[in-house]
């Protein structure tokens, strides 16, 4: 595995479901937060592992997809961190990745990695990757996939007006309305709350506004989606435990 040639500090496991108890979640997850510093740089990662009783073939892809994927970003980190060290001033670059579960169940899961770079300038760049999972299939689920018919950008784009008008406080500072663009198709999680679509940073407004985020309640959502889907749009009974 990567890193071993630096100082890396391996906490303990953080249970993010405990110990595996809860039958109902779709998947297991425990994250190991790994830490480091260098003469240049300083890294804290969350790193999970998932263990998906159903479907050990989705399971072991899970895991090794999300391995490369953290492994991939600091290999390009280091590499700049080592290149532009010197020319912050004696501050040192920044990697962080945090892990958030939003939803865990029906065989399903909705994951957020939201990450901060840091390698020089006035700011950092945030990002959020959404991952939504269908555990049984190990198939990511777009959000075209949910809906029964072809028409739900229109009435996605309704909803999302009407939280405007009903939150002007909170979306007054937005350059634009919001569209459904082709982006949107990964960036959206779901959540006991319903089905929530995000904007990054300088897509809607201003770089410290940061994210934007619209919550569609499960109400609203649950009569278009697919039959299949409906399920995770009720939130009688839910046991997800989120951050």
């Amino acid at each position: 595995m990567y890193h071993t040639l630096i100082n890396i500090s391996l906490a303990a496991a953080i249970a993010l479901s405990l110990c595996g108890c809860n039958a109902k979640k779709a998947a297991n997850i425990e994250t190991d937060t790994v830490e480091y510093e260098t003469q240049t740089a300083s890294v804290y990662i969350e790193r999970p592992t998932f263990s998906i009783r159903k479907n050990k073939d989705v399971e072991n892809k899970l895991n090794k997809q999300f391995d490369d994927e953290i492994n991939s970003m600091l290999v390009a980190f280091d590499t700049t961190s080592a290149n532009a060290g010197e020319l912050l001033g004696g501050n040192k670059c920044v990697f962080e990745l945090h892990i958030k579960e939003m939803y865990n169940e029906n065989d399903f899961l909705s994951i957020l990695s939201d990450t901060y770079e840091y390698t020089g300038g006035a700011h950092g760049q945030s990002v959020w990757t959404a991952y939504n999972i269908d555990t049984l299939n190990g198939n990511t689920v777009l959000l075209a996939d949910l809906f029964e018919k072809n028409d739900y950008i229109p009435i996605l784009e309704h909803l999302i007006d009407t939280e405007l008008e009903k939150k002007p406080d909170e979306y007054g500072d937005l350059w634009e309305r919001p569209k459904i663009k082709d982006e949107n198709q990964k960036n959206f999680y779901i959540s006991p709350d319903g089905l929530t679509i995000f904007y990054e940073p300088y897509d809607l407004s201003y770089y410290a506004r940061g994210v934007v985020e619209f919550t569609l309640p499960n109400d609203e959502i649950k009569p278009i989606v697919k039959e299949e889907y409906k399920k995770l749009f009720n939130t009688e009974g839910m046991n997800t435990a989120n951050n």
